[in-house]
């Protein structure tokens, strides 16, 4: 079976095993809270399967928790998806447990040394600190009015991040999972176009924005990725954001989509071209 079926069959089956469970809670507000999360978590789970293959536990790996990860994640989903006055509780959720889970990933690399303790901790809380605080912000993209924007603009992201993590952190593995992570949001492209109400749930675009920034922050610490790449991340993110911001309530619906779409295709594409002449005019070895 070549490489490129291969990916092909796996992403098909990521978004029908995704698309199954956001249809299935489409109709009930209670049970959407609950299917949205699970819809990315299932996905992601299938497509690390096999692409990757079967995850020890405990992990021998550090790329193997991001399998962990999703599952152990999908509460935090839940969290994030609950009523407005108690959102307050995902947030304290999300900045008392992310930081343990990036230490859990970058505790090789300070238990062997190649990071002092100090580094180690300062890298763990910005990580941790950071995908909470991004997890917070654009978390309303799973309430807007069009599925179909949010899942594309998500979709833009995975795509981005699998292109920079190839041609920048130099890992395939890495670029793989972002990619067909994209794919499996991107489904929710269709099913908005079908469905005119359809929108993504708020957990479920928390998780796959979770998912996002341990794939960067794996390619950073175990690949090549560059440390202003780490800032590019955070900034593509943060557009998905602009809709929400004081002024863009006051923006139209296309507005509310083009912004963070232009951030996107600028930056994200800049990103990308970088990396890709990088890589071309660099000799270093390839590492998985």
């Amino acid at each position: 079976m070549s490489i490129i079926f291969a990916n092909v069959l796996t992403a098909g089956l990521s978004a029908v095993i995704a698309g199954i469970l956001w249809l299935a809670g489409w109709r009930s507000r209670r049970a959407f809270l609950w299917l949205s999360p699970v819809a990315i978590s299932a996905g992601f789970l299938l497509l690390y399967w096999r692409t990757l293959g079967k995850p020890e536990l405990p992990p021998i790996d550090a790329t193997q928790w991001l399998f962990w990860y999703a599952l152990v994640l999908v509460p935090l989903g839940w969290l994030m998806g609950i009523r407005g006055e108690l959102r307050w509780l995902a947030g304290w959720v999300a900045l008392l447990v992310l930081p343990w889970l990036y230490l859990l990933l970058f505790l090789p690399l300070i238990q062997s040394g190649y990071w002092s303790m100090p580094v180690g901790v300062a890298w763990v809380l910005a990580f941790g600190v950071g995908s909470a605080l991004l997890v917070l912000l654009t978390a309303p993209q799973g309430e807007e009015a069009s599925g179909v924007s949010s899942a594309f603009l998500l979709a833009l992201l995975g795509g981005v991040g699998a292109g920079v993590l190839f041609y920048n952190a130099k890992s395939a593995s890495l670029a793989q999972l972002s990619g067909l992570l994209g794919t499996t949001v991107g489904v929710g492209v269709l099913l908005g176009i079908l469905l005119r109400d359809f929108r993504l749930g708020r957990g479920a675009v928390s998780l796959a924005i979770l998912l996002y920034s341990m794939l960067w922050a794996m390619g950073f610490a175990y690949g090549n990725l560059h440390a202003t790449m780490v800032g590019v991340f955070a900034l593509l993110t943060l557009s998905l954001a602009l809709p929400f911001s004081p002024w863009g309530h006051r923006w139209s619906p296309w507005v509310r989509f083009l912004a963070p779409l232009g951030v996107l295709l600028v930056v994200g594409g800049t990103a990308f071209g970088w990396s890709f002449w990088d890589y071309m005019a660099s000799a270093s070895d390839y590492s998985y």
